[in-house]
C-alpha cells in the first residue's frame, strides 16, 4: 500500500509522465471547499472490478485520509519518510477484506 500511495504522489506532483487526469480528478478546493489537503482525489463509483481493484482506486481513501503537511512534500524521499509515521492499519483491513470477499486484486 506504501508503494502505491508514493505512485500517486508522484503522479499528483507531476514526478512521472502520466496524465493524472485519465486516472482520477482531484477536488477543486476554489470551488469546493473540503477538510483535509488541497490534492484530494475524488471517489468514484466503480462499475468494473477491474477499475475498482486499481491501485488507485484502492488506495484513494489512505490518500484522502492524510495530513496536508505530508501530501505537500518537496520530494518523494520526504513523502516516504513522512509516510512511515502514518498508521494505515485500517486501510490495509479494507484491502484483506475486500480482495477474500472478490477475489480480485
Amino acid at each position: 500500500m506504501k508503494l502505491d500511495l508514493v505512485m500517486l504522489y508522484n503522479i499528483l506532483h507531476g514526478f512521472v509522465d502520466i496524465d493524472a487526469g485519465s486516472l482520477f480528478e482531484t477536488i477543486n478546493c476554489s470551488v469546493i471547499r473540503s477538510r483535509g489537503h488541497p490534492l484530494r482525489i475524488i471517489k468514484q463509483h466503480c462499475n468494473v472490478n477491474c477499475r475498482s481493484s486499481s491501485f488507485v482506486c484502492c488506495n484513494i481513501n489512505a490518500l484522502n485520509s492524510l495530513s496536508e503537511h505530508i501530501v505537500n512534500c518537496e520530494t518523494a524521499a520526504t513523502f516516504k519518510h513522512k509516510l512511515s509515521t502514518v498508521d494505515l492499519t485500517q486501510f490495509v483491513i479494507f484491502l484483506i477484506v475486500f480482495i477474500f470477499l472478490t477475489g480480485e486484486r
